[in-house]
């Protein structure tokens, strides 16, 4: 028995996997980095909780570690289905390349000088704003791998240019 996706439901697949792959890559570099700053590792996640509780400061806890990685990976799958959706607008290797790390940025900024001045103060003040900014750009870039194939399938060949059936 085949399964076949329509363009939608691969999209969104796409977006889950891949928001997965890079938000884990995101959330290991992002523990290295705590614990190179004499941070316990998990401390990314602890931060992350305060989304999930709504609270004003990370609370230390193993459930909170545990809450923070879930929370952390839906959001991560939520915005890879959200770059899903409007990678097929990004019709060259380029734009993709281009729009995967402004889609990064726009992340960072949206949650950390949006939601964070906004809801989160924790984030203005824990979380140090350069590394996060980088990491959200990674973040960006390793999406891009999972709908490269996208802009193949999209090029229209040139003129004399053999199509390769």
């Amino acid at each position: 028995m085949e399964i076949t996706l329509t363009g939608l439901e691969s999209r969104v697949t796409r977006g889950v996997v891949s928001g997965i792959f890079a938000g884990t890559i995101f959330l290991l570099a992002t523990m290295w980095y705590a614990d190179s700053q004499d941070l316990p590792a998990v401390a990314p996640m602890l931060d992350i909780s305060t989304i999930f509780y709504f609270a004003d400061k990370p609370v230390v806890s193993p459930e909170n570690v545990s809450v923070g990685l879930v929370t952390h990976l839906t959001l991560s799958m939520v915005f890879g289905i959200t770059f899903a959706l409007v990678a097929p607008l990004l019709t060259s290797a380029r734009a993709l390349v281009l729009g995967a790390l402004g889609f990064g940025i726009a992340l960072y900024v949206f949650n950390f000088q949006v939601l964070g001045r906004l809801f989160f103060e924790w984030f203005q003040e824990g979380p140090n704003q350069a590394f996060e900014l980088f990491i959200h750009a990674v973040y960006g870039l390793l999406l891009v791998p999972f709908f490269a194939s996208g802009i193949r399938s999209n090029r229209a060949t040139a003129p004399g240019e053999p199509t390769g059936r």
